[in-house]
């Protein structure tokens, strides 16, 4: 994904963080945490009074700062600045937990607020020529090979349901032994498709690497941007989605992935002449069963 080092306003920044969250060291991390809690804070911070809060240099600022896509420290206080203007103030605060006071309508308007957020990150995250590449490589493949392990694993099936419903070859492998006796076997004219938040989760990154050393195409559907699951991708998909607390794995990123999947999903199926025929005829052969 290429960033746009001017940082126009319509680049959504927090999105950005978001997404460079797993791939910054600890004193990078604390940097971006208190940009994220706080934009309009950050905003009016000098570069030694953010190394001061973050009990860091001056230097990893800078260095942060690049890291977000900006070419130095005083264009991220000009992007933070920018965001925190038009923030509204009724908007609920993403970095707001769940507590066992909230009321039923207070939790659900919570999750709302922030799923929404990821959404719209993962919007602004993804790369839509390695999109359209991961389609085109998708309609034509021999075969399609999903890797996801547990959350990350509902959404593989998702994306390999709806595959397999307009006639694509698709299979999901859910555990390592699986996965690795498919890429096995797969070859330049198939396509391996690793989903995995952190991109360090070893059961998806082992097999993707493997398919790739057999000549497969690979792509990777991860809020790590410099993970290890990315670098094994000929093809990046980057997610929003912070996980914490109880939301780890279940909410936050799954919210990103399943968007991703529908976007493949719709482009191969209105890209295919023969989608709507195969999608009636999955359709009528379920139909028929509740009769």
């Amino acid at each position: 994904m290429t960033l746009d080092r001017s940082a126009p306003a319509s680049v959504d920044l927090l999105a950005r963080i978001r997404g460079s969250l797993s791939s910054l060291s600890p004193a990078e991390l604390r940097i971006a945490e208190i940009i994220e809690a706080d934009p309009s804070l950050a905003s009016t911070l000098t570069v030694n009074d953010l190394a001061e809060r973050a009990s860091t240099s001056t230097a990893t600022v800078v260095r942060t700062a690049k890291r977000l896509g900006f070419e130095g420290y005083p264009q991220l206080r000009l992007a933070l600045a920018a965001i925190s203007g038009s923030a509204s103030s009724d908007s609920i605060p993403l970095g707001v937990d769940i507590v066992a006071a909230d009321s039923a309508s207070e939790v659900m308007a919570k999750l709302a607020e922030f799923e929404s957020e990821q959404l719209k990150g993962t919007a602004q995250l993804t790369d839509p020529v390695a999109l359209e590449e991961v389609v085109s490589r998708i309609r034509s493949a021999r075969r399609v090979e999903v890797y996801g392990i547990g959350a990350s694993g509902i959404v593989a099936q998702d994306l390999t349901l709806k595959l397999s419903r307009i006639d694509v070859n698709c299979r999901v492998h859910l555990d390592r032994d699986a996965a690795m006796v498919s890429a096995s076997l797969l070859g330049p004219d198939d396509i391996a498709v690793g989903i995995s938040h952190s991109g360090e989760t070893s059961d998806v990154v082992e097999p993707l690497a493997l398919a790739r050393r057999t000549g497969a195409s690979t792509a990777a559907i991860t809020g790590g941007a410099r993970s290890t699951l990315a670098v094994q991708s000929h093809h990046v998909l980057l997610t929003a989605g912070r996980e914490f607390g109880f939301r780890s794995a279940a909410m936050a990123s799954r919210t990103g992935q399943l968007l991703v999947v529908d976007t493949i999903f719709a482009m191969v199926a209105h890209s295919l002449p023969s989608a709507l025929s195969a999608l009636q005829r999955s359709h009528d052969a379920i139909a028929s069963k509740r009769h």
